[in-house]
């Protein structure tokens, strides 16, 4: 089995396409969590960000250390790749990553001109330590004790863990201290829960999720609402038309009921709960087990592995049904789609805007492999695709904007400075929106020095930032 690398970040807001690692942590184990090294790196504040106050009293990270730290964006990120390919083929494991951490990642790649999809490509998977710690709970209660939500729900915020397994997490919300508890709780888990763990291995790359799913009759999956995870025997029916995912019918319905039904008469029963039909997100690392913990749940149990067997076979036989799911799946798509025509800015066509041709390929590779950057202001206009050019125009205004003509630096900085001092919603932090933000969490934390000096600290630094984008305008 390949190595593991434990990671987490501290970031300047919660956004996935606009938001900027501020910290970064890394922790290589080998495959019984022993470890072999670790990486930290900060970089400061990129001037084409508004950072969210909230985030920054999260992390607690000071306008101050943000400003004095040497490195870059674009220079941490090389930092980063470098470590990644050093440490070779890896499975990179985040606590909640699937959801945010992942997606920073990719987001930051995808700026940065570097290969967005580092993480789970070229032999590289992922993993996300909170689905194996939630099926845990299900399959082997009492395996990991959880903190409680207000409404008496198990709780798996990573520090309700920490606390309530007496694991080590001095520095909340700090990088290192979340990635060395975050290894705390794998080494528990992987004790604990052995077979949960060990099936977790086997799901980290969506290749693999295919292969189990074609290969079994029926599996058991776990799926997080409601309060808390939850299972679901599930067959494979079909690929999602659009996206590929793995449609899969939840064998506690009446499987000869639905199949008799229409088209029409099917997309209307589709959308009941429990849902027939379940989708499941293969590149996000879902656990799938094995059905003979079916004992422990309803209404599994009372339906009986003979009738749940009859039921997948059929669903695994019916081409026809698989059809007309599948039809219904694309006209959702296409009604949704058809309902949000907006325009994007580049950073959020990460997903939709495809990949790079052979031509821009080449052209990112020529500037990934020079370190000077009048050889990259070269290069800034020799993309096919717009967004690379963008992307290019916007490191040079970064970390070399004297080499920028005049038109081209007051261009670029009324693009952002109509959209920063804008008092529209954006999907970014804007400076009246960090002014507001500041305001409220003065009102929240009214009596708190330490965070109110914070809020000023933070409140000087965004006046800064307008200043310097209203001389822009």
């Amino acid at each position: 089995m390949p190595n593991l690398v434990i990671y987490d970040l501290e970031t300047s807001d919660s956004s996935l396409h606009f938001s900027q690692i501020l910290e970064c942590a890394m922790i290589l184990v080998n495959d019984n969590l022993q470890e072999l090294d670790r990486a930290v790196f900060h970089a400061r504040l990129n001037k084409t960000f508004i950072p969210h106050p909230g985030a920054l009293i999260t992390n607690k990270i000071s306008i101050k250390r943000l400003k004095e730290t040497n490195l870059s964006e674009y220079q941490m990120t090389k930092q980063l790749v470098d470590t990644l390919s050093k440490w070779g083929k890896n499975i990179s494991m985040g606590w909640n990553s699937t959801n945010f951490d992942r997606n920073i990642i990719r987001s930051t790649m995808f700026r940065n001109l570097e290969k967005t999809y580092i993480l789970n490509s070229n032999g590289n998977s992922e993993a996300d330590l909170i689905h194996v710690a939630r099926s845990a709970h299900l399959f082997y209660p009492g395996s990991i004790k959880t903190g409680t939500t207000s409404k008496g729900n198990a709780e798996f915020k990573l520090t309700s863990i920490s606390a309530a397994n007496d694991l080590k997490h001095e520095d909340k919300h700090t990088a290192l201290s979340d990635c060395e508890a975050t290894l705390s709780t794998a080494k528990l888990l992987k004790e604990k829960a052995k077979s949960v763990w060990d099936s977790s291995m086997l799901t980290t790359s969506k290749q693999e999720v295919m292969k189990i799913l074609e290969n079994e009759q029926m599996v058991i999956v776990t799926e997080n609402y409601g309060g808390g995870p939850r299972p679901h025997l599930v067959t494979y029916l079909c690929p999602h038309p659009k996206f590929t995912w793995p449609l899969c019918v939840d064998l506690r319905h009446d499987i000869d009921h639905l199949l008799t039904l229409n088209v029409h008469h099917l997309k209307e029963e589709l959308k009941g709960k429990p849902k027939p039909v379940r989708t499941i997100k293969h590149s996000a690392h879902p656990i799938l087990m094995n059905p003979s913990y079916l004992n422990n749940f309803e209404p599994y149990n009372a339906i009986g592995m003979t009738k749940l067997l009859e039921r997948a076979k059929k669903i695994k036989m019916n081409k026809e049904f698989a059809e007309k799911v599948s039809l219904i799946k694309k006209e959702e798509v296409e009604e949704k789609e058809a309902n949000n025509q907006v325009d994007k800015f580049v950073e959020e066509t990460i997903y939709s805007g495809g990949f790079p041709g052979s031509k821009d390929q080449k052209v990112i590779e020529d500037l990934n492999q020079t370190d000077n950057w009048k050889d990259k202001y070269n290069l800034r206009n020799k993309f096919t695709d717009e967004r690379y050019s963008y992307f290019a125009k916007r490191l040079i205004y970064e970390n070399s904007p004297e080499l920028l003509d005049q038109t081209e630096y007051k261009q670029i900085s009324k693009f952002f400075a109509d959209n920063f001092l804008s008092t529209e919603k954006k999907p970014f932090t804007t400076i009246p929106s960090a002014m507001q933000a500041i305001d409220d969490l003065r009102n929240k934390h009214e009596g708190n020095d330490e965070i109110i000096s914070q809020l000023e600290e933070i409140n000087g630094y965004i006046e800064e930032l307008q200043t310097m984008y209203e001389k822009a305008k």
